[in-house]
């Protein structure tokens, strides 16, 4: 497995970096498979919540991109409404070695912020923006995420409680 240092000096790199906006969980018996807690932009439908995010790499990464699928169920038009699959343009066509795991989520992190509904992975979403029904695709969007991620100010909470006690 030819990624093996590379995965290795991006987890310690991520480590290092210590961005509030993700938290990275990597397999403790696969290091293919890493899990990513994202945090949902402020301002948009996703900012109460935090989705989890399955990203397998390939064994000949960074040859080869990632794949991404959300675990939290989401209403977004470039995530797959039942497999969680994410379609982006750096995860396909515009696939480079430089990209990084954290480039990657960087990417998706924006792309819930910039939906683009002329790639839809899910057409519900992306005609409602098409027919310019922001308001209806924030309902929904806003719906889905307090249905289905994990209520950050209830997460936030939780953290801060424990952070207290080991004080």
């Amino acid at each position: 497995m030819i990624c093996r240092p590379r995965l290795m000096k991006e987890q310690n790199d991520l480590q290092k970096l210590n961005d509030p906006t993700m938290i990275i969980q990597v397999n403790e018996t696969d290091i293919l498979i890493w899990y990513v807690y994202l945090f949902g932009p402020e301002e948009t439908p996703f900012e109460n919540g935090i989705f989890k995010i399955k990203v397998s790499i390939p064994p000949n990464y960074p040859v080869k991109a990632p794949t991404l699928h959300f675990l939290t169920r989401i209403f977004h038009p470039n995530v797959h409404m039942d497999t969680g699959e994410v379609c982006l343009e750096v995860l396909s066509q515009k696939w480079e070695p430089r990209w990084t795991i954290e480039s990657i989520i960087r990417a998706v992190r924006l792309m819930l912020q910039e939906p683009n509904p002329d790639s839809p992975l899910n057409c519900d979403a992306a005609n409602l923006l098409r027919a310019n029904d922001i308001i209806g695709y924030k309902s929904i969007a806003q719906y889905y995420t307090s249905k289905y991620a994990i209520d950050k100010h209830e997460y936030m909470n939780k953290v801060n409680v424990k952070d207290k006690k080991t004080q």
